[in-house]
């Protein structure tokens, strides 16, 4: 019976990362500081591996709160996507890069309201996940609303006073419409914490 002592060992790790281990102290994304600015700086892919010109950037107010007694944060977002158009012998889809080369169609201003939950914290390194709704400045031919919400995997370290993440990104807007390819984007962000 060698499978028992190994599911006893999986059942320990699942329960100490989504249990005990995300209960700390203070806050693993602010320290003990109560509130956060951050600059989050994302590039855009298609398909999980192929990179376009398209840029997403925001400045991020947050301050931290609880989610069933699990760590979380409360944001308000004010950002916008960016692209680079490009020609059609350098960006085709012979070459990996996405079937459009009008990347300047996207461009946009979003707001937005989310939260972020701490899913593990394992020394002092966390994992987290974000979810929230967005207003944005246009519909385009892959979100055709002006309202859409975005989810966001993200694991971070917060040191002193400024917390460093990378995240992965998707904005969409769950089918409201029938345009709703989505926009997926690979980042980081630099977050300072204060009182």
């Amino acid at each position: 019976m060698p499978l028992i002592p190994i599911f006893q060992t999986l059942i320990r790790f699942i329960t100490c990362t989504l249990f005990l281990c995300s209960v700390a102290l203070a806050n693993p994304m602010f320290g003990d500081y109560e509130n956060q600015f951050s600059l989050n700086l994302g590039h855009s892919v298609r398909d999980f591996n192929k990179l376009e010109k398209l840029y997403y950037g925001d400045i991020t107010y947050s301050q931290p709160t609880k989610f069933f007694r699990w760590h979380a944060r409360r944001n308000i977002e004010l950002g916008g996507f960016v692209g680079q158009d490009c020609n059609t012998d350098k960006c085709n889809s012979s070459n990996g890069y996405p079937s459009t080369d009008e990347l300047s169609q996207y461009d946009l201003v979003l707001f937005g309201l989310s939260g972020d939950v701490i899913l593990f914290v394992i020394n002092g390194i966390y994992g987290n996940i974000r979810l929230g709704a967005y207003i944005r400045s246009r519909d385009t031919n892959r979100i055709s609303s002006a309202f859409s919400f975005g989810e966001r995997l993200g694991i971070g370290y917060t040191y002193d006073t400024f917390t460093y993440e990378i995240f992965y990104r998707h904005f969409s807007n769950g089918t409201l419409t029938s345009q709703n390819a989505g926009q997926d984007f690979y980042g980081i962000t630099i977050g300072y914490n204060f009182n």
